[in-house]
């Protein structure tokens, strides 16, 4: 059992689920919409998604730092981490606005993903503890 926890820790492994999220992430999110209905049902239904995905962005990236055995990871890495995925978030807002048709740029889309990032950073604080 642990051989297969350890396996499952692996820095290639970790960084396929995090580079193939995040380039699936990218490819969501640059669509152009045609189509689609809108879900009125659920209010800042778009937002939440925005905040679930910079949450899992953040934990999934810092899963394979933390399987690099970097010796622990220091705070300033994490804090880059945490403004290399806010950018990413930003920048994919701004191609949104610039060149996919029938999308646009929302400052609420980016508040979303800093909540987000702050929601999983502090998962990673906690679970650090626990886990490495």
């Amino acid at each position: 059992m642990k051989q297969g926890i350890k396996n499952l820790l692996e820095p290639k492994l970790l960084f396929g689920v995090a580079f193939g999220f995040t380039l699936l992430i990218t490819i969501a999110l640059l669509l152009p919409i045609t189509g689609v209905p809108k879900i009125e049902s659920i209010p800042f239904l778009d937002k939440i998604i925005h905040f679930i995905i910079n949450a899992l962005l953040f934990l999934v990236w810092a899963s394979y730092a933390f399987s690099r055995k970097l010796k622990g990871i220091k705070p300033f890495n994490l804090l880059l981490l945490f403004i290399c995925i806010f950018i990413y978030g930003i920048l994919i807002e701004v191609i949104q606005e610039s060149l996919i048709p029938k999308r646009s740029a929302d400052i609420f889309d980016v508040l979303a993903n800093f909540c987000g990032l702050i929601l999983g950073s502090l998962v990673v604080k906690v679970s650090n503890k626990f886990i490495y």
